[in-house]
């Protein structure tokens, strides 16, 4: 994925996310929401590349994926190579949204440090056009970032705050290690691993 493309990849992932129970109660208004979205991810596009993250797309763009590889981190380099991107978008939320918004990211943060203290790959975020899901495009861009751990022989970590993504996440091999409840918000939040390869 080139930075042309971070745009319509934050597009694809307003769309996917658009009724995600975690992105509702963060983002109350719902006209706001798709814009709000589009920017959020658009910005972490541009900020997971600068970390010397992977953003990856199926052809034609109908999925997006963005993970940080073992050992890197979205510290302040990344931020100001990103143009300061999230802060920036961060910043253009009502005051209400951009604490709750925040309060979730810190504790996501927080809980991964703790849980997985050792290199691991993150999935940051996937997402599939809402008319393509259930054909396959998230399983092909997640399998593609497992083989891509098995050669390093790392784990690989991620959180979903949608329950019936826990059996779609632990039919690719992951395990919940963690449940617990979004910071603020009468929320559950499913915290996963899949461990690292036996090879």
């Amino acid at each position: 994925m080139g930075p042309t493309d971070y745009p319509r990849a934050g597009a694809v992932l307003s769309r996917a996310f658009l009724d995600d129970p975690l992105w509702v109660a963060v983002m109350r208004d719902p006209q706001m929401r798709r814009v709000r979205l589009a920017e959020m991810f658009t910005a972490l596009a541009r900020t997971t590349v600068a970390a010397r993250g992977v953003a990856e797309t199926t052809p034609g763009l109908v999925a997006v994926a963005f993970w940080l590889q073992p050992g890197k981190d979205i510290g302040w380099w990344a931020m100001v190579k990103s143009g300061m991107a999230m802060p920036r978008f961060a910043m253009t939320l009502p005051a209400r949204d951009r604490r709750r918004m925040m309060a979730v990211l810190r504790q996501g943060d927080q809980r991964r440090r703790e849980l997985m203290p050792r290199p691991h790959w993150y999935l940051e975020a996937i997402g599939v056009e809402p008319e393509h899901q259930g054909a396959g495009f998230g399983s092909a861009l997640v399998g593609a970032g497992l083989r891509r751990a098995d050669l390093d022989n790392s784990p690989v970590y991620l959180e979903t705050e949608t329950e019936r993504n826990v059996a779609f996440y632990e039919n690719l091999g992951f395990g919940v290690v963690e449940q617990t409840v979004a910071t603020g918000l009468d929320l559950p939040l499913w915290l996963m691993i899949r461990p690292q390869s036996d090879k």
